[in-house]
């Protein structure tokens, strides 16, 4: 027998082990605590691979973005801004044309001066003094359904207007209709260009609102042709149409990025407006409104006075939308070279300086066209600049909340600027003497001087600013905690930053 080979042989051989219960708590421990190790390791893996993922989502976002930019579709959305200050403010500088017919023709019995000029005064500014409400509406239903909803309200009110046969008519569907329908169309128009410009962004703003020159010649010259051929009443129906179409072409190649960079829609905010800042800004848009409209609203009117035809004033009320649609873009070129608001200022400098040394000698017919064509070119860049310079001023995140009070102080502007213009007027109209306007040029020349000096006081404001900022980029940056010193707003008019102003 083989010992060797037994079973209690390799009993034998093996030595017997024990059992320490303390040993068996270690063993259990370290594989727990191996096993929240692994588990851990595990988590934080998949948690770098969020983030990264993460990153790469951002990153794949900013180039969709970046592509959007200055470039591709940007220039489409600018397109449709052009066909949207086409068929609104184009239609409204052609009110010129109504108010010379309607003054000189005894058109609506009763009717003074003194109610054509409120109907336009009504027309240029009660709807835009309802802008925070027409930003709140925009954050409920969205951009382009609140442009349709004014497209609609634009085109009932002229067409209605073709039927009027009283003063009151007139009042409610030219006046107080056409009054909102231009405000839903045009201010939401505006907010969306400033979304896919950074580099050329006052470029392409003088290039949309050149839009309103084009559509200016167009509704002046071809509805006086129709006031001349028809009547006025065809006019204003062939003018309702053209404008219904143009804006529905609009609202089709519209996109916004309202949800990307969380534009703030709310109607009123009291950080904004206990800045500066806000105050220059709205002190800039009186008086350039007063300027601008008086000026819009009574050239034609003005050429009549010195003694040339109906048709001959809608030439000249013409060529300041011809002088729009060709400065407006060179004032885009320069300002962003230059700065939005450096341009500005020098802009509304020379077109005060215009007003008072050419406008009040002017005796002939040439002097008015050139009168017309250089101020049409300059008094015109608030459309270009306005959006540039309040997202500089107040950032993107706010620019939309901005520009609704903004808009509201020139709608109040807008409504009192016929009728001091026309207050200031000589006369009641229909016949010849120069001196009619001499009045009216002084408050206008006056008016755009004061408008530039308060835009010299905003560049020094943003310039003072920027020095106190560490950020590079104004655009997403939130200004309304830095103060800034009127004599360091003073000192710092012509000093120059990091960024264009």
């Amino acid at each position: 027998m083989n010992i060797l080979n037994s079973p209690v042989s390799e009993m034998s051989n093996e030595k017997p082990i024990k059992s320490n219960p303390d040993d068996q708590t270690k063993d259990i421990n370290k594989d727990q605590l191996r096993s929240l190790e692994l588990t851990r390791e595990a988590d934080d893996s998949q948690e770098d691979s969020n983030v990264a993922k993460e990153s790469i989502d951002v990153e794949k976002q900013i180039v969709t973005e970046d592509r959007s930019i200055d470039r591709g579709y940007a220039w489409v959305i600018c397109f449709a801004s052009f066909l949207i200050n086409f068929a609104s403010w184009g239609q409204n500088s052609g009110f010129a044309i109504y108010f010379s017919y309607y003054l000189n023709n005894d058109t609506f019995k009763g009717a003074t001066k003194m109610d054509y000029s409120f109907i336009g005064g009504i027309a240029f500014g009660v709807g835009l003094s309802f802008s925070p409400v027409i930003n709140y509406m925009m954050g409920k239903v969205g951009t382009r359904p609140t442009i349709a909803i004014g497209n609609c309200l634009q085109f009932t009110a002229l067409m209605l207007a073709s039927f009027s046969r009283k003063k009151w008519q007139l009042y409610l569907t030219q006046g107080l209709m056409q009054s909102f329908g231009l405000a839903l169309v045009s201010i939401p128009g505006t907010t969306i260009l400033p979304q896919y410009f950074k580099k050329k962004r006052v470029l392409s703003g003088g290039l949309a609102t050149a839009g309103s020159g084009v559509g200016g010649i167009c509704f002046n010259l071809g509805m006086q042709h129709v006031v001349e051929t028809k009547s006025v009443f065809w006019a204003l129906r062939i003018q309702s149409i053209i404008g219904f179409i143009l804006v529905w072409i609009a609202i089709i190649l519209i996109r916004t990025k309202d949800k990307k960079i969380n534009i703030q829609f709310t109607a009123f905010d009291k950080d904004i407006v206990q800045t500066a800042g806000f105050w220059i800004f709205a002190l800039f848009v009186i008086t350039c409104m007063f300027g601008y409209v008086v000026v819009l609203y009574t050239l034609a009117e003005f050429t009549t006075a010195l003694g040339y035809s109906e048709y001959q004033g809608s030439i000249v009320s013409a060529m300041v939308q011809l002088g729009s649609a060709l400065g407006r873009p060179c004032v885009g070129l320069l300002a962003d070279k230059f700065g939005g608001v450096t341009v500005a200022t020098g802009a509304y400098t020379i077109v005060g300086i215009l007003c008072l040394a050419m406008c009040i000698p002017a005796r002939t017919f040439g002097t008015a066209i050139a009168f017309a064509l250089f101020t049409g070119a300059l008094m015109g860049s608030i459309y270009g600049m306005l959006a540039p310079a309040v997202a500089r001023t107040f950032g993107f995140k706010k620019m939309n909340v901005t520009f609704s009070m903004i808009w509201m102080i020139m709608g109040v502007a807008g409504l009192f600027s016929p009728v001091i213009g026309i207050k200031l007027k000589r006369g009641e109209g229909g016949f010849v003497d120069p001196t009619q306007y001499v009045d009216c040029s002084i408050f206008a020349g006056v008016s755009f001087l004061a408008a530039a000096l308060c835009l010299l006081l905003l560049r020094g404001y943003i310039k003072a600013r920027d020095f106190l900022s560490e950020q590079g980029d104004s655009d997403n940056m939130d200004p309304i905690g830095l103060t800034v010193t009127p004599m360091a707003v003073i000192t710092s008019c012509f000093k120059a930053s990091h960024e264009k102003t």
